[in-house]
């Protein structure tokens, strides 16, 4: 019987065992990433565009170009796209964000040629309809009334126009009026550009076999599609902090929204891997020092994080949480002094541990699967075009960082006087 009173021995994660990919460049100049990982006669497949909202000249026309993909082609239309996905047992996603957009189809390998055929026709042949355009705008605009109401939203969107700058591509934000004003040509003209087959990677995963990968190539790697755009080109502008501390007052509100955070350094650099070392420690985790301090000892939230956000030109480290507003100014006191011990104190080792072993562990989950793998993979070369080498760096750092080191990196990344702050309620 297990003696559960002794925890297990630890063992440190030595090299991780990523699985290999193949790499194809397509006729049409797509890259192709194959990633045979799987035991179930299944597959996903991921094509990811450089075409998220940084590179909208129209507020709102990439996240409808992605969007309204399946609402229309020139030989089918919603409703006839939609039954034909359910038909053949696969479904398709879509996403986007401020670098990227995604469109995903996860699909039985049996009908995989027939799922492809009709992902194809989306991405070639698309015509955004008046009618279904008309429903997105309605549909967004009011969401967007809605989400504007929320505190949450308005401490978010001012973290990021504060620091990055209201016309910045990282610190834009749309407005409902904005809705009004999308045509459907705007989205056509970004589709055409940004939703090219020599500006996307495409990720195969699965069961994946010859035949599978003579699909891809036959469906979606032999028709030029797009413009060839020239996304990737296209300079990008400096941050223009205006001001660091930004408050929103909302009189009939129960809770204050808190956004504090900076912009740090991309992923590629030395420091980051032990800058999640750092963040894990402060609010990466359950057992966090945010969670214990404001949470559990404080009771002022039912939860509290700080997250490193990788971006494709940066990365943003912010801290997040909704409190009580009788507790706002109290809790934005407590993740000053939590920040400040970490510049001044040495991490326990026993706190130390605990969080490598945390960490370790998420870094393991991240090549459970074949579609774990797929995404961890993918975001490889979505972000700052790391090569595999990357995760073993990280688990070598989050197996010899020291106390000495974290102290070193949080008083280079973390001083306060350039932070900003965002809150959103009542103080």
């Amino acid at each position: 019987m297990l003696d559960r009173t002794t925890a297990p021995k630890k063992n440190p994660t030595g090299r991780v065992s990523i699985p290999q990919t193949q790499n194809i460049t397509l006729a049409n100049g797509a890259k192709l990433i194959v990633i045979d990982a799987g035991t179930q006669e299944v597959s996903k497949i991921e094509i990811i565009l450089h075409a998220g909202t940084r590179y909208q000249s129209q507020a709102i026309s990439a996240r409808a170009a992605i969007s309204l993909l399946s609402e229309g082609t020139s030989t089918k239309n919603s409703q006839q796209i939609a039954e034909l996905f359910d038909f053949y047992g696969s479904f398709p996603e879509h996403s986007f964000d401020r670098d990227f957009a995604t469109l995903t189809l996860y699909s039985t390998n049996k009908y995989l040629d027939q799922s492809l055929g009709v992902l194809a026709d989306m991405i070639y042949n698309p015509t955004y309809p008046e009618h279904e355009l008309d429903i997105f705008k309605k549909k967004g605009k009011q969401s967007l009334i809605v989400e504007l109401e929320k505190v949450v939203t308005i401490a978010r969107q001012n973290f990021f126009s504060t620091m990055f700058g209201k016309d910045h591509p990282y610190g834009s934000y749309a407005t409902p009026d904005e809705f009004d004003t999308l045509h459907r040509d705007n989205i056509a003209n970004f589709h055409s550009q940004y939703h090219s087959s020599n500006n996307c990677i495409i990720v195969l995963a699965g069961k994946v076999s010859d035949k599978e990968i003579k699909a891809v190539e036959e469906l979606l790697g032999k028709t030029n599609f797009g413009n060839n755009g020239t996304a990737l080109n296209q300079p990008f502008p400096k941050s223009v902090i205006s001001q660091q501390k930004v408050f929103s007052h909302k009189n009939d509100a129960l809770q204050s929204a808190i956004r504090i955070g900076k912009e740090l350094i991309k992923r590629d650099h030395e420091d980051f891997p032990k800058l999640m070392v750092l963040n894990t420690i402060l609010g990466g985790y359950f057992g966090s020092r945010l969670m214990k301090n404001i949470r559990e000892d404080k009771g002022y939230t039912y939860g509290i994080s700080s997250t490193l956000l990788p971006f494709k030109e940066t990365s943003v480290f912010v801290i997040g949480t909704e409190v009580g507003v009788d507790f706002t100014a109290n809790t934005l006191r407590e993740i000053y002094k939590e920040i400040e011990k970490l510049c001044t104190e040495k991490v326990p080792q026993s706190e130390l541990d605990l969080v490598k072993s945390h960490l370790t562990g998420e870094v393991l989950r991240n090549f459970d699967g074949p579609f774990a793998i797929a995404e961890s993979i993918a975001s490889l070369y979505e972000y700052n075009n790391l090569d595999y080498s990357f995760f073993e760096r990280t688990i070598d750092t989050i197996n010899t960082v020291t106390p000495e080191q974290l102290i070193e990196i949080a008083n280079k990344y973390l001083g306060q006087n350039d932070f900003v702050e965002s809150v959103a309620g009542k103080i």
